[in-house]
């Protein structure tokens, strides 16, 4: 898990879930793998960015092309899923954005919890940051109460067991990072729907892995069942 949005109020304040299910070994090895060999890379030596990707790993707004490009592909020859909640900010606007991307995390993960209610344990990893540092203490307990809100008390939930991670020890954090990149980009275009647009283009590329994008201003933007295309 991972959320975007950085104090810039002109974004969109996105927290987003990837889901990989019985694949997730195997795509966090292919993830690694592709770091070793563009680690590798001796022409990009010296550039800011490829630095900051050798010390951190895979992130979409520093990447240069030379790994961004791969990471997608490798992207698009993986099977995974992704859940995301999203504000303008125009429906909490007392609220501080700690105060809101907690809020978004638990209402994310409470609803991911009802929908692995047949699993014994639920196993969670967010990307390391100084913000969550002190929310994510609070959030086992708080995302239980919004579960058993939700699905009623006497319902039979998994074991949330939610850590944090620097994106160097699990890459495939990356991919919900790639994942809101996207769609904050088409979402400051107002949804566009012109194949003229990158955003557009950029967004049905990854449409397809959207198993819910929902804007607490807009109601359901996308979902597996419901989707835009």
């Amino acid at each position: 898990m991972d959320e975007s949005g950085n104090g810039n109020a002109s974004q969109p304040l996105i927290v987003g879930a990837v889901e990989l299910g019985d694949d997730a070994e195997d795509i966090e090895e292919r993830i690694q793998d592709l770091y070793k060999r563009l680690v590798a890379r001796r022409s990009l030596t010296g550039f800011g960015s490829f630095e900051d990707f050798r010390k951190d790993g895979f992130h979409s707004s520093n990447d240069p092309t030379e790994i961004s490009v791969p990471f997608r592909e490798l992207m698009r020859t993986a099977f995974f899923r992704v859940y995301m909640v999203v504000t303008d900010r125009t429906s909490f606007p007392r609220k501080a954005e700690s105060e809101l991307i907690e809020f978004m995390y638990v209402r994310l993960l409470g609803d991911l919890l009802i929908r692995h209610r047949h699993e014994p344990e639920f196993l969670c990893y967010i990307e390391q940051s100084e913000e969550m540092a002190s929310i994510i203490r609070r959030l086992p307990d708080a995302v239980v109460r919004r579960a058993r809100k939700k699905a009623g008390r006497d319902a039979s939930l998994p074991r949330p067991n939610i850590s944090m991670v620097a994106k160097r020890d699990y890459m495939s954090t990356a991919i919900i990072d790639y994942v809101m990149a996207d769609v904050a980009r088409w979402l400051q275009k107002d949804r566009t729907t012109n194949p003229k647009d990158f955003a557009y283009r950029a967004f049905r590329e990854i449409e397809p892995s959207i198993s819910m994008l929902y804007s607490f201003e807009l109601g359901r933007i996308s979902s597996r069942k419901d989707p835009l295309h």
